[in-house]
């Protein structure tokens, strides 16, 4: 009931490397795979003009839904804001209030989508 040499045992990690321990001591480098790319300025736009279209949402629900910090969530904000794509929408309840997408937001929002199937989504191969 014994493993095979060259076997994996377990992962560390050493200075930022993920490394894979095997039965006969050694270590191998293992490539870490990101779950999930960079996302440009522009994906980040089109997720919260997305996610603002139908429902007005807060400040703290977007920083949930899009997963930034609030630093660049208010820096994104403020652009969308002052382009005419968003607005904000004061409410008693926060001091934040709530963003809207405009129509201008929606039409950005479907250019971007037309813009994204036409060139850069690849075809099933034939």
């Amino acid at each position: 009931m014994g493993r095979k040499p060259g076997t994996i045992y377990s992962t560390i990690s050493r200075g930022g490397r993920k490394l894979i321990l095997t039965l006969n001591g050694s270590y191998e480098p293992q490539r870490v795979q990101r779950k999930q790319m960079r996302r440009s300025k522009f994906e980040i736009w089109a997720e919260l003009l997305e996610a603002c279209a139908r429902t007005a949402r807060t400040q703290s629900w977007l920083l949930r839904k899009v997963g930034l910090k609030t630093s660049a969530i208010k820096e994104a904000l403020d652009f969308l804001v002052t382009a005419g794509l968003i607005e904000q929408l004061p409410t008693s309840d926060s001091d934040l209030g709530e963003y809207k997408t405009t129509v201008k937001g929606e039409e950005a929002l479907t250019q971007y989508y037309n813009l994204v199937t036409k060139y850069f989504l690849r075809s099933p191969s034939k």
